[in-house]
């Protein structure tokens, strides 16, 4: 709206002191909107902690050391305004004469690419190994040489020395009396003359014995003792802390338990439903996290696990599809989901969706795409110089070999319609970001000649956004969603008078029922007449989202 047109003919009256102040307040206002949504959209920096040592910091020995290893659970504990790093190397030893020196290693490097604020160091047991500890003459010399590397940081952290946890092995080459006779006593020294606060996880880990299972490397309930003596030697307070099934801090969304994490360097977020449904069944979004929920919130109610994974400005390419599948791995592998997923594809979030799913047809049960990016010359297309130059760096490919370019989803349906992978779209008929011609409609049309199922809803009058907003849409895919989940049927068979309690789900895509495409086309004309109205009337659910486009 213009200020200057709303206003002036209110003020050809006034005296020009007051048309001057009320000139100055509209300019106060025009410029507090303009400037705002830079200034929120700058985060708070969080209090970056790395957490340095050997296997016990890495978590050997655990079956899921990202989420319960000792600084995991720290992060965990110490929330959202932190971002601790796990910078551990399994047999690692302070000593520069030792038989695997840190200082030595890889990860040492990145601590310093990461300039921590704050530091916790934590050797001394691969330390006391007999062939390393005739060199202990050089324990203290070697320890304060890496204080002094990291204090002469940028970031000037400040540094926790901690005392190694127990070990109860008995015969070995490590023992605990040289960790309480010889290697104690001179990290106190280093730290006294340093004046750095003692992080003592050897008391921590005391008359533990049944918590290591090895005898060196403790479990979940060691990892956490040790966790919450880093917390008290941070804070200078005592927490006590639940076990989480999760990694990552956990918050709330929409009244349900959500974990942000990071995976090999990407976020990653996990909400969990109130109700988890037999065999944990999930819906993953590749991008744009919490943007046009409706269908996630949908599916949390049925019971299935939301999860994301930020891949959204890799363009599909390769090595976003390697990255997935490592994902994809740890989901199965440490947190016991189905072994298939139902995918979820917003805009460009479809370029990773249908390639991931044609590569691993046997990992998916169903797609939902919305107004999906289904050939990169329409999006970005050539148009978008920056974009572009951006896909073609990212697949490590040259304009020239654009005419062979076989990576549009487009181009990728017949391991899906081989699968018989039911697919659920939804796209404006005005979306002029990705238009529904040039994309979805080519999509559908080569999968229906493929004679793979798919079923295309289309949004009359409505451009990229918003995203499905439409509730017959999100009942639709959750239909698709539950009848298409092996352990879900499955459960309902076994469930006496299950089929009735499922029936309206596992009605949508029931095939061979003809009567089912009179029934949606149906529920379309009244979908479109509904969304007209509530367009018009300004009832739609959702604001346009704010993040990048599309």
């Amino acid at each position: 709206m213009n200020s200057k047109l709303l206003f002036c003919g209110g003020l050809q009256n006034r005296t020009t002191k007051f048309y001057n102040m009320i000139r100055t307040l509209l300019l106060a206002v025009w410029l507090m909107f303009m400037l705002a949504p830079a200034s929120l959209a700058v985060e708070k920096e969080k209090i970056k902690v790395a957490c340095i040592g050997n296997s016990i910091t890495f978590g050997a020995g655990l079956s899921n050391q990202a989420r319960d290893s000792y600084p995991a659970v720290l992060g965990q504990m110490l929330g959202s305004g932190y971002d601790v790093r796990n910078f551990g190397v399994s047999g690692t030893t302070v000593l520069s004469s030792g038989d695997s020196p840190y200082i030595n290693t890889r990860v040492y490097k990145q601590v310093f690419d990461f300039q921590p604020d704050i530091i916790f160091i934590k050797f001394g047991t691969n330390d006391s190994k007999g062939g390393n500890w005739k060199h202990k003459d050089e324990f203290k010399g070697d320890m304060q040489a890496m204080i002094d590397v990291f204090s002469g940081m940028d970031s000037k952290p400040k540094i926790y020395l901690c005392l190694p946890a127990t070990c109860y092995i008995e015969k070995g080459s490590i023992k605990d009396s040289v960790i309480v006779h010889g290697v104690i006593p001179r990290i106190r020294e280093v730290a006294e003359k340093n004046r750095l606060e003692i992080v003592d996880m050897h008391a921590a880990t005391s008359g533990m014995r049944e918590h290591f299972p090895d005898k060196l490397h403790p479990d979940t309930v060691a990892s956490l003792e040790m966790a919450k003596s880093a917390y008290r030697a941070m804070t200078g307070n005592s927490k006590e802390f639940q076990l989480q099934d999760f990694p990552g801090v956990k918050t709330k969304w929409r009244g349900y338990d959500k974990y942000d994490f990071e995976f090999n360097g990407r976020k990653a977020n996990i909400v969990a439903p109130a109700k988890p449904l037999p065999g944990k069944p999930w819906i993953w979004r590749p991008a744009f996290f919490g943007a046009f929920p409706a269908v996630d919130i949908a599916m949390l109610a049925l019971g299935y696990h939301v999860v994301h994974y930020d891949l959204a400005f890799l363009y599909g390419s390769p090595r976003s599809q390697e990255l997935g599948t490592l994902f994809y791995n740890a989901m199965i592998k440490y947190y016991g989901f189905s072994e298939k997923v139902v995918l979820e594809g917003f805009s460009r979030g479809g370029l990773f969706a249908v390639d991931w799913a044609a590569a691993n047809p046997e990992k998916v049960s169903c797609i939902y795409l919305d107004a999906p990016v289904c050939d990169i010359t329409s999006w970005p297309s050539r148009e978008r110089t920056d974009l572009w130059q951006e896909f073609l760096q990212e697949w490590n490919i040259k304009e020239e070999d654009m005419k062979n370019f076989k990576g549009n989803p487009i181009d990728n349906l017949k391991p899906l319609a081989k699968a018989k992978i039911p697919i659920i779209a939804v796209a404006g008929d005005s979306d002029k970001t990705v238009p529904y011609d040039e994309n979805l409609e080519i999509l559908a049309a080569r999968y229906k000649k493929l004679r793979g199922e798919i079923e295309v809803i289309i949004k009359e009058g409505c451009d990229h956004h918003p995203h499905s907003t439409d509730l017959e849409v999100q009942d639709a895919l959750c239909d698709g969603a539950v009848h298409h989940s092996d352990v879900l049927r499955n459960s309902v068979r076994q469930k006496p008078g299950g089929h009735l309690q499922f029936h309206h789900q596992l009605f949508w895509f029931h095939a061979g029922q003809h009567r089912r495409h009179d029934h949606l086309r149906r529920c379309h004309c009244r979908r479109h007449q509904r969304y007209r109205r509530r367009h018009q009337h300004g009832e739609l659910l959702h604001p346009p989202f704010q993040g990048q486009t599309p």
